[in-house]
């Protein structure tokens, strides 16, 4: 499934479509890496974010590695067409499940904002590593519980997204969906994008949380996607500047 059109029909229908093998070989090679040095330090979570899962947040302020992928031209498509243009990120993170962890609650990302349940403003794109696998932890999705206007779904409903590393799952930030139980003998590895209407408070401060100096060096698009964006024009801005005019600037010495 490579056609954004196709994509976004069946978001619309499911909530959810898998895009198998969207990384080459040498990206996820080197995000494997990578990632792998940035969690081995990294303690366990609690609560919602596992207690035998590790994290890493703010992940495109610490890594260049997943910027290929989280400019991917048929994601940003099928974005724009579900859930409109200038999207930011909302949150972005690397996670690792570990053998023992188990399945996460269910819950729709939507969640955290007081909005209607009848339409997107949020987009999760989740990136496999590693194989996506029944046993080691796949993310648990409810097929199309994005349309439920109340209640929740039982979690036998839930079927878990297998794919094989380098793919991609994308999902409405509507539907039901949470990690599965790693009852294998290796963790699993993915990255978790978010992408949101800009209006919206992202989950992460990515405007705080990544090096000004760092970020002029970045495409447009990766600037905008971390927040130095308009929606219109009394929205957003720095000291009555556009936030990409403002950082381009050599604001540090008065400019």
């Amino acid at each position: 499934m490579t056609d954004s059109a196709e994509i976004v029909s069946e978001l619309e229908r499911s909530g959810y479509a898998v895009i198998p093998k969207r990384m080459d070989h040498e990206d996820l090679t080197a995000a494997r890496s990578e990632l792998g040095e940035l969690l081995a330090p990294v303690g366990w979570g609690s609560g919602f974010d596992g207690n035998r899962t590790k994290r890493v947040f703010a992940l495109l302020a610490r890594s260049r590695c997943m910027d290929r992928a989280a400019l991917d031209p048929l994601v940003q498509d099928v974005v724009e067409q579900a859930v409109g243009p200038g999207t930011q990120f909302s949150i972005t993170f690397a996670t690792e499940v570990h053998p023992g962890q188990d399945a996460q609650v269910l819950h729709y990302d939507q969640g955290i904002y007081p909005v209607p349940r009848d339409r997107d403003v949020m987009l999760t794109a989740i990136w496999a590593l590693d194989d996506f696998t029944t046993s080691n932890g796949a993310t648990l999705v409810v097929p199309g519980s994005h349309q439920l206007a109340t209640g929740k779904p039982d979690r036998g409903q839930a079927v878990p997204a297998e794919m094989p590393a380098g793919s991609l799952l994308i999902f409405s930030g509507r539907l039901y969906h949470g990690a599965g139980a790693n009852t294998s003998t290796q963790p699993r590895l993915g990255v978790v994008i978010d992408y949101q209407q800009p209006w919206l408070r992202p989950c992460e401060a990515h405007t705080l949380s990544t090096d000004p100096a760092e970020v002029r060096e970045l495409p447009q698009r990766l600037q905008e996607l971390l927040g130095y964006n308009q929606p219109s024009p009394y929205l957003g801005f720095i000291n009555g500047q556009h936030p990409r005019q403002w950082l381009m600037n050599d604001h540090q010495s008065g400019g």
